[in-house]
């Protein structure tokens, strides 16, 4: 008896379940277009993703452009008071100071104006340009300070 269970089992084993060809059907439409429509939403959170971090970007760059911008400013209006040896000085620090602000601007315009896409590609190209100007700011500010300081003793 046992010997007869073991053999219909192992016929039963062999035999394999009959499927019908693939066909589609509405629960297989269904999960695609619940596939595609997730996707469709996926895109759509990641471009406004990266538009808000553009956007953020922006604004951070321009904010500090505008306060760079300022204290060249004010290096310019302390510079028209200093003596004709100091101001030839400080008019040649000032272009020089005045051509990087010029690209550091003229970047951030390009990033300003660049597609949801493409604006990561002058996200480097701007913070560099807005860095080397502050960098090169630092120099002239310390100098007004240090005249200002020694004018007032």
């Amino acid at each position: 008896m046992l010997l007869s269970a073991l053999m219909l089992a192992a016929a039963g084993c062999g035999k394999k379940p009959q499927t019908s060809p693939l066909a589609p059907t509405n629960a297989s439409t269904g999960g695609v277009e619940k596939i595609k429509q997730e996707a469709k939403d996926a895109v759509t959170a990641a471009t406004g993703y990266l538009t808000q971090q553009k956007e953020r970007l922006q604004n951070s760059l321009s904010d500090k452009l505008t306060d760079l911008a300022k204290q060249l400013s004010d290096l310019k209006a302390k510079s028209e008071r200093t003596g004709d040896k100091a101001r030839s000085e400080w008019t040649n620090a000032l272009a020089g100071l005045q051509q990087k602000k010029q690209i550091a601007a003229d970047k951030l315009e390009q990033l300003k104006n660049s597609s949801s896409d493409k604006w990561q590609e002058f996200k480097a190209e701007v913070e560099a340009a807005v860095a080397d100007l502050e960098k090169a700011l630092k120099e002239p500010l310390a100098r007004s300070k240090d005249d200002d300081k020694s004018s007032r003793q």
